[in-house]
């Protein structure tokens, strides 16, 4: 179980964003808010992204799952609207692709939002 922080990256990058590996395929917590997304860069394999919304007007909303294809950067929005105030839980199917350096994860914000 891994909870991730926000980068929020310079307007004038001196450094990259740094992608982690997930704690595991479940029980990762994302940050939410206005401006933040998580950022997933795969490797060769496809995976997929399972995140929990907020129940709507007392109904359980079903949870989003995001195909990640292989070799692709994906920037999924995590919006308190959707996802509520504070954190959201992550799943992962396939986490052997999302090792941490080249490919992984990261919640990110974007500068002046």
């Amino acid at each position: 179980m891994a909870t991730y922080t926000v980068q929020a990256p310079p307007h004038a990058p001196a450094s990259a964003i740094t992608l982690s590996a997930p704690g595991g395929t479940s029980g990762d917590l994302a940050p939410t808010g206005s401006g933040v997304a998580l950022m997933v860069v795969n490797g060769a394999t496809p995976t997929t992204v399972t995140l929990v919304p907020v129940p709507f007007d007392g109904l359980v909303v079903a949870t989003r799952t995001i195909t990640i294809a292989a070799s692709s950067s994906y920037l999924i929005p995590l919006p308190p609207s959707v996802y509520g105030a504070g954190t959201t839980a992550v799943g992962y199917a396939n986490v052997t692709t999302l090792s941490g350096g080249a490919t992984g994860v990261a919640v990110v914000t974007i500068p002046g939002t």
